[in-house]
């Protein structure tokens, strides 16, 4: 396919309205002209650009040429934005791009303080785009999810958060595309859009949407940011199968639901006493309820599959039936969704070239930003990213590794933030580095885990640990984190062996700003010690 450079249109806006050709024709013919795609991607911000206050205080308002703009523009951050973003927030006035805003994402991270982004028409097509085209990749790739009477349970927070002073909304990330998918098609969810805003207290809520998820037979496909979710609705379906039966047969919940809530729920949860006795000689007959049988339907998970959200999302997987298949979600944030993963169990995946324009910062700093054509495989880089929403050369401060290419467009995984990093006594260890460490470990202690997080103490490493089981042997574990550790170098501390609870006391920990288990990416560095009443066991280096 050829876009047309002559039309008024954005390439964006072209590529969204010719998404059928590339679907009967393959995607590769996206792929394949990736550079070309991110051209022409830059031509139109930069268009849009050119009257911004932002693009007039930082020297490169008039630039005509990609070289002008890389030359003059300024790589930034967040903190360069802030007081534009402050000003846009009580008046909408082209601080960053001449486009309106049409709403704000609020991200909390890892920080106390809340980062607010404003959105416009073209970057929320960017965002949405993203989406579709992922969605469309897995229904070619695992036809089974195509079926129309078959359940997806898309996981997201979408409680809205307020208005700026200028009136315009504030969501979160995933509640506004939630929104957008129940919108087109709110046939395909287990539960309704009012249940995604419902306000309750987490508990209630975790409870309720396993009771949904266990109602509906026909579940077929899960996208679950954070699987840390999904393993808490598996402990509620665990911890109380014959009270969701009940709620099941007799179309109630148990739990105690303000009544405006309530009747904005009933018409969506009827009684199904079918399904009920079907649940009930289930448990009757294996003592639990194998999720199998549950859900034999059950085929597909898209979730995050790297760092700390990769490491939980493994410790749910061993819990699911071995024939549902995984394919990693785009790596994305509240700047906007950056790639579109598509092989199995493969956390990379080709650039989105159309939703904004990549440059990548060596970590080696043996160059300058490059682009995606001149990346070398296997190699790290910060990612630096240029939106349609009014970013530019923002350096996300996120570390990828490039897998390849697919035509001449780059895959990259998202390993670690850059801030993630250890200071030993004799040597720096990267978060990335802190992975594929672990994951050797994993491997020869056979000690499978739940969570794993570095700990430095006294210039050496300290790991946190909470196994999958009680039978983990700690002596082997720390004997294993000895070898390994030594093999490289690395000065080693303690390990940490933590209660079966750890990891949803640490999870509660980082709960603020009403943020929930989905959208909390647990540290894979602490900064202090584990909480001491979680500490089973501590193996230290003389023992």
């Amino acid at each position: 396919m050829q876009l047309c450079t002559e039309q008024k249109k954005t390439t964006l806006e072209q590529l969204s309205e010719n998404l059928g050709y590339f679907y009967k024709n393959g995607w590769d013919a996206l792929f394949d002209n990736g550079m070309a795609i991110q051209d022409a991607v830059l031509a139109d911000i930069l268009a849009m650009a050119k009257d911004s206050a932002y693009a007039k205080e930082n020297g490169f308002a008039n630039v005509q040429t990609k070289e002008e703009f890389l030359q003059k523009a300024p790589i930034s951050d967040y903190n360069d934005y802030r007081p534009y973003i402050r000003d846009n927030l009580k008046n909408d006035a082209g601080q960053l791009t001449a486009q309106e805003t049409v709403y704000y994402l609020l991200s909390t991270g890892m920080s106390n303080q809340g980062k607010y982004y404003p959105e416009t028409r073209l970057g929320a097509l960017a965002r949405q785009l993203n989406i579709d085209i992922w969605n469309m990749m897995v229904m070619q790739t695992v036809p089974t999810v195509n079926p129309t009477n078959m359940k997806l349970m898309a996981v997201m927070t979408c409680l809205p958060l307020d208005q700026a002073e200028n009136g315009i909304v504030v969501r979160r990330t995933s509640g506004q595309a939630a929104k957008e998918l129940w919108e087109r098609h709110p046939q395909f969810y287990v539960y309704p859009y009012e249940f995604l805003e419902a306000q309750l207290p987490e508990d209630d809520k975790d409870y309720m949407a396993a009771l949904y998820v266990l109602k509906e037979k026909k579940f077929n496909k899960l996208c679950c940011n954070n699987m840390a979710y999904f393993g808490n609705i598996l402990d509620w379906i665990e911890k109380r199968p014959n009270t969701m039966i009940q709620d099941i047969r007799t179309g109630t919940m148990s739990v105690n639901l303000p009544i405006e809530t309530w009747e904005q729920l009933a018409p969506s949860f009827e009684a199904d006493p079918a399904r009920a006795d079907e649940l009930q000689a289930l448990l009757d007959e294996y003592g639990k309820l194998p999720l199998e049988k549950v859900w034999p339907d059950f085929a597909f998970v898209g979730t995050w599959m790297s760092g700390t959200a990769g490491m939980l999302a493994k410790a749910v997987r061993r819990r699911l039936p071995a024939s549902v298949k995984w394919i990693a979600e785009s790596y994305g944030a509240s700047e906007g969704m950056f790639t579109l993963p598509r092989e199995f169990d493969n956390a990379a995946g080709p650039l989105a070239s159309f939703v904004g324009y990549f440059e990548f910062l060596p970590l080696d700093q043996s160059s300058g930003p490059v682009n995606m054509t001149e990346v070398e495989i296997g190699k790290y880089y910060e990612l630096i990213v240029t939106t349609y929403s009014g970013l530019y050369r923002y350096n996300l401060h996120d570390i990828v590794r490039v897998d390849g290419f697919t035509g001449d467009t780059a895959n990259v995984e998202f390993v670690c933030r850059s801030s993630d990093i250890l200071e030993l006594r004799n040597q720096r260890l990267y978060g990335f580095e802190f992975l594929e460490l672990m994951e050797q470990v994993q491997n020869d202690s056979q000690c499978p885990m739940t969570i794993y997080q570095a700990y430095v103490e006294d210039g050496a490493l300290s790991v946190i640990v909470q196994p999958d089981h009680a039978e983990c042997n700690g002596e082997g574990l720390y004997a294993s984190l000895q070898r390994i550790t030594a093999s490289k170098g690395i000065p080693l501390g303690n390990l940490y062996l933590m209660d079966k609870q750890y990891c949803a006391t640490l999870f509660k920990s980082f709960t603020q700003f009403g943020r929930t288990t989905q959208t909390i990416k647990l540290p894979l560095i602490m900064k202090r010690k584990p909480f001491e009443e979680l500490v089973k066991q501590i193996y230290h280096a003389e023992s």
